[in-house]
Parts: structure tokens; sequence; C-alpha cells
């Protein structure tokens, strides 16, 4: 009875720790980790949408374009685009427009917005560059790993829509009206060129920075060290009320278990003491003869001793019911016929 209980206190608490992630919606396949400059546009996935039921979500709050079935509302077209697959295309970023997406409640991309043309992204996401500055048919992106060094072709993207990479793997391509670099690596700092014209000095952040002898002054967290923060903590706390929920119901089951231990017990004690008055009763009423001798009266001794020696006669009373047979005997009128059984034995004396 024990193990099953515990077995079915550890059933209880996998499914609330399963159902603790399954209600964030969470999937690390489907997250998209994005980081581009104000004012330039981004089209958000929403995986698994039919496009025809779909709500939008940023940091919890709903974003004001949702669509349900035919009917599609948009409360703010200029920044916001419902297309036709379920997307969401976001316009003219700003710095607000920073944070977590979801779609449907699946948490799909989390977007950085960078101001100005220094920027420090963290290593493992997709940094977007737009080209500004340039009108030509064509974009040719160059880099080069500082200012003053040789550039280097990495990327054409032609005006029919063809794109040539120079640069040999797949983490560069062209989407969203700029270049993507995916999966930012600490060999992807440096200054990134469209057409001549200096777009971004990007440097990559990695988690675990090497340590430096300069002493320098901290730096405001970044809105994305702030969302982790905030995610990490918000992570500690579930796990944090799983492990109490698992402790107090771990406590209770033990002084359930207590309470019908002892419940047991005091029903074994109470059979066992009505057993032992059983026995004892029953031992009561076991039969125990006393001699009782009848009174004779002066005259009756005198016509006794002038007669022969008459057979003598001996009673006996027993307490208790009677357990043998009917036998001759007479019962002393002030007897009580319910408890005391009376019973006459008869001897004759011996021939002289």
């Amino acid at each position: 009875m024990i193990r099953f209980t515990v077995l079915c206190h550890v059933w209880i608490l996998h499914t609330a720790l399963i159902g603790s992630e399954n209600s964030t919606g969470t999937d690390p396949l489907l997250l998209v980790q994005y980081s581009v400059p104000e004012d330039h546009h981004i089209c958000l996935l929403c995986p698994g949408s039919d496009g025809l039921d779909v709500v939008w979500t940023h940091d919890d709050r709903k974003v004001p374009v949702s669509r349900r079935g035919r009917y599609e509302t948009n409360d703010d077209p200029e920044r916001y685009l419902l297309l036709s697959d379920g997307s969401l295309l976001l316009l003219m970023l700003d710095h607000s427009d920073g944070g977590d997406y979801r779609c449907n409640g699946r948490l799909v991309a989390e977007l950085q917005v960078l101001t100005g043309r220094d920027f420090s992204v963290s290593a493992g996401r997709t940094l977007l560059l737009p080209c500004r500055g340039s009108h030509r048919p064509k974009e040719k992106w160059f880099y080069r790993r500082r200012e003053g060094r040789r550039r280097e072709l990495i990327l054409t993207w032609y005006g029919n829509g063809t794109v040539k990479s120079e640069r040999e793997g797949d983490r560069l391509s062209y989407g969203n009206g700029g270049l993507q670099i995916h999966d930012l690596q600490p060999e992807d700092a440096g200054e990134y060129l469209c057409n001549g014209h200096v777009q971004a000095r990007v440097t990559v952040l990695t988690e675990h920075p090497e340590p430096t002898i300069t002493l320098q002054t901290s730096k405001p967290a970044t809105p994305e060290t702030k969302t982790a923060h905030t995610k990490k903590k918000e992570k500690s706390g579930a796990q944090n009320v799983l492990l109490m929920v698992a402790v107090v119901g771990l406590g209770l089951m033990i002084l359930f278990l207590a309470a019908v231990c002892v419940l047991l017990t005091s029903m074994k004690c109470r059979k066992e003491n009505d057993y032992a008055s059983t026995a004892d009763s029953q031992r009561r009423e076991v039969t125990e003869l006393q001699p009782w001798n009848t009174s004779i009266s002066q005259p009756e001794l005198e016509v006794a001793d002038s007669l022969p020696p008459p057979e003598e006669t001996i009673h006996y009373a027993s307490l208790g019911r009677q357990n043998w047979k009917e036998r001759p005997c007479r019962t002393s009128p002030d007897q009580n016929h319910h408890r005391v059984i009376y019973s006459s034995v008869i001897t004759r004396p011996a021939a002289r």
C-alpha cells in the first residue's frame, strides 16, 4: 500500500511538471531570436497556423491585429500587417517593439531592436542588416574585421531576387529586405558595408566573456539580458512552487499513512480485549460444586437416634448452568432458582 501511494505521488508530480512545461508553449526548435535595427521591418512566422484563426500577443499583451475565420481586425495598420498565412509583419520598428511574440499561445520569436550603427549582439541570434543610403538595383555586401583592413565580398543581391553568396557556409542569406546572419558567432564581429557604405559595426557578446585587467564602468543591461533574467526568475519560481507542492503532498501522505496505522492498531487491540473478556466470562461459568448440609430439628434427631442408621444424604450446590442430567434433589426454599442448582447424592453405609 505504501509503495502504491508513493508511486501515485511521483506520477502526480511528473504530470504537474509536464503540464508546467507544456503550458509555456515554448519550442526551442521554433523560437527565433532576431536583432533588427530600428525603422526597419521584420516578418514573424506562425508555424502550424492555417491562417484562419490567428491571435498574436507581444509580451502577454494582445497585438491589435487578429483573424477569426474570414473576420479580421487591425487597429493599427501603419505598424502591423497580418499576412494570408498568419505571419505578422512589423513595420517601422522602434524600441517598444522588442520582446517576446507568441502566435496562438506559442512562443515563436524574441525581438531585439537595435539603435545607431554600433551593435552589441549576443552569440546565437539572427542579425538583420538593411542596406541604407544606396539606390542601386543590386546590393553588394562586404565585411572587414577591423576598420582600415581590406574588405571582403560576402554576398550579392540582385533586383530580380537572385542571391549569390561569396562566403562558404549557410549562415548568410538575404531576407526581410536585408542581409541576415544566422547563428551569430564571435568571428562575425567587425564592420559590414553595403555598396561602399558602412551599415553596422558589430560586437558579438558571449555568455562567458574572458576576464580583463582593465577596469571598466558597468553598462546598463540590455533588454535581451533583462528578458533572460526575467525568464530565469520565472522558471526558478515555478520550480520552487512545484517543489513546495511535492513536499506538502508527501507530508500529507505520511500523515495519512500514520493515521491508518494507528486505526489498524486500535482495532487489533480492541479485538484482543474482546476475545480476552469472552474467555474470562466462559471460565466464570464453569460449574463449581459446594457441599450443603440440610438442617435437622431436635425431634428429628431423637427419632434418628432411635431408628437404625438411615441412608446419608449429601446435598451439593452448583453456581452456573446445569450441565448434567436431572437427579433427585431437594431445593432449599431460600436459594435463587435462576443462579444456583442443587443436587443430592445418597450414600449407604457399608454392611457390618
